[in-house]
């Protein structure tokens, strides 16, 4: 025992905080390459620490005492925790995928960047819409229900007790779809008012075939996409909420189809 803990808590301690740590590292944001890997191991176990307070008493039924057997299970448990850590990063790659079909038709697509927050190369627009709807994210509080669905894996699921339901592939299936069609319902109001901006600019050059209508429709493109997406952005707010919320079922129906 060492101050007042015995070997069965802190190994018990310790899956805890890899499935959690495990959830962080899958996490978008949290999870991201420029937090510090040093912080996530902090905040993961300070949140393992948290959540010793709903962890079920039975949720360990015995403590393994082969070392092999308690690496399996350390196994099992970091394969929980990045699944449903995929799953929560779904939500946000349908953002990224709108704003990237947007910024692609406004011409973004031939200045590129780096963007060292997401650890990927994005254009300018889908940087800024991607930093916007992350401000949105944690001024709601919306980042609550990752941690709420960290605590119900272990009410529904015990330690190294995945066991998947027969119905689950078609329901992640369902919600990887599903990301293409958000993406396309976010992206539609600058999409078609972009394609009638082309059309008009087709018209024109057929009409007047001396101005250069390539060099202009960049410009035209870019004030028009950023005027409308400008105009929507008083809504995002109020779809966020929504989305985010759907997005909370969806993580809480992956929960309860992993337990066994």
């Amino acid at each position: 025992m060492i101050y007042g803990l015995t070997v069965e808590n802190i190994l018990t301690g310790a899956l805890i905080f890899v499935r959690v740590s495990a959830i962080l590292f899958a996490m978008p944001f949290f999870g991201d390459a420029p937090t510090p890997v040093q912080i996530r191991i902090l905040l993961g176990v300070a949140l393992a620490f948290l959540m010793q307070a709903v962890v079920p008493a039975n949720w360990l039924e015995s403590l393994p005492q082969d070392p092999i057997a308690y690496a399996i299970l350390v196994l099992r448990e970091i394969c929980i925790g990045l699944f449903l850590g995929f799953v929560a990063r779904l939500a946000f790659d349908a953002i990224i995928m709108a704003a990237s079909l947007v910024g692609f038709q406004m011409g973004f697509g031939v200045a590129d960047l780096f963007m060292p927050d997401a650890d990927m190369q994005m254009n300018a627009f889908t940087a800024f819409h991607r930093i916007v709807l992350m401000m949105i994210f944690l001024t709601l509080n919306l980042h609550h229900m990752y941690i709420d669905g960290m605590a119900r894996t272990f009410t529904l699921i015990p330690a190294g007790g995945v066991l998947p339901d027969k119905d689950l592939g078609v329901f992640l299936i369902k919600m990887t779809s599903g990301v293409f069609t958000v993406a396309m319902q976010m992206a539609a109001p600058v999409l078609v008012a972009l394609l009638f901006a082309n059309t008009a600019l087709g018209l024109v050059a057929r009409t007047v075939p001396q101005l250069n209508v390539f060099t202009m429709s960049f410009p035209v493109g870019f004030f028009i996409g950023l005027f409308v997406y400008m105009a929507c952005l008083p809504y995002y707010p109020e779809w966020a909420g929504g989305y985010f919320e759907q997005a909370r079922l969806n993580m809480l129906e992956t929960i309860k189809g992993l337990a066994p």
